[in-house]
């Protein structure tokens, strides 16, 4: 391996441009900034405070959906190298594997900035613009917080999008691995758990109020995908993904919930941040390996 940081930074900036170029990528964008503006409008007209309550609407839309746009950054950006022989092409010249890879994953990540700043903007702005709620530093700080929270969270499926690129023969059968993986980790895996609890305890689920056992299963099952702690880091609720059930807390610390300070937000979560980190972290390192390791000569 040879590090070249001008080799990388030309990488990531083509990489960077091929997206911002892509239909693709545009009309996704567009699609879910317009999903976004409309809940948070309608969360604004209907006077709620998210410096109060929070906003689990706009959560839950970025919490599940947003991730599809994660991975649609990553699908392809090895995979359509690879079946266009250009890979080959740029290794004969000094560009190296590490270089590649690392110029690819820099490029995705940038383009990520954007995605959440766009996100932000549309969800957090629209509420505080249309309902006119006063934004001090202690507000900022929620915002910058929940910011860094959500480019996190979505840098797990843009990574995991980039290591089916990798692993996959081709673009359709690396964007199939990501659906389904999007699909299991964020639209079903609530209802999927919820299923598994009933059977694993004996218990009906259509009585979970009375079931503890039920619900104690079903809670240690959802830590096993990545929305259960973007939405209690976010909301302090166990989950988001559709289909399952999910006993709050009443006194759970919100984040956007001024009511409570941020360290006492740090010293309840400490350890879901840590986990939030070590996600993408840790597919990161595969998709590193996965990819040095690789024959690409075919």
């Amino acid at each position: 391996m040879e590090w070249s940081i001008k080799n990388i930074l030309v990488v990531a900036q083509k990489e960077f441009a091929d997206n911002l170029l892509s239909l693709r990528f545009i009309s996704l964008v567009s699609v879910f900034a317009i999903i976004l503006f409309s809940f948070s409008y309608r969360a604004s007209v209907k006077g709620i405070n998210i410096f109060e309550t929070g906003f689990i609407d706009v959560t839950q839309i970025i919490a599940v959906f947003l991730p599809l746009l994660g991975i649609s950054l990553g699908f392809d950006s090895i995979v359509k190298e690879k079946k266009s022989a250009s890979l080959n092409v740029l290794l004969t010249h000094p560009l190296y594997r590490d270089n590649i890879i690392t110029g690819k994953i820099l490029g995705g990540m940038i383009t990520l900035v954007l995605v959440v700043f766009i996100a932000v903007m549309v969800s957090v702005g629209t509420i505080l613009l249309v309902s006119g709620t006063q934004v001090a530093f202690t507000e900022l700080n929620r915002v910058l917080v929940f910011t860094a929270l959500t480019y996190l969270y979505l840098s797990i499926f843009l990574l995991l999008g980039i290591f089916t690129s990798i692993i996959s023969k081709n673009a359709i059968n690396s964007l199939g691995n990501g659906i389904c993986a999007w699909l299991i980790l964020c639209v079903v895996f609530g209802g999927f758990i919820m299923m598994i609890s009933s059977t694993v305890t004996d218990q009906s689920v259509f009585e979970l109020g009375n079931n503890e056992n039920v619900l104690e299963v079903n809670a240690q099952l959802q830590k096993l995908t990545p929305v259960h702690y973007y939405s209690e880091l976010v909301m302090g609720h166990p989950s988001m993904s559709w289909g399952g059930f999910s006993r709050a807390n009443p006194d759970a610390i919100i984040l956007f919930n001024t009511s409570s300070t941020l360290g006492q937000w740090v010293e309840e979560y400490w350890t879901d941040v840590l986990i939030l980190v070590l996600m993408p972290l840790i597919l990161l390192i595969m998709s590193f390996v996965a990819f040095l390791k690789q024959d690409i000569s075919n």
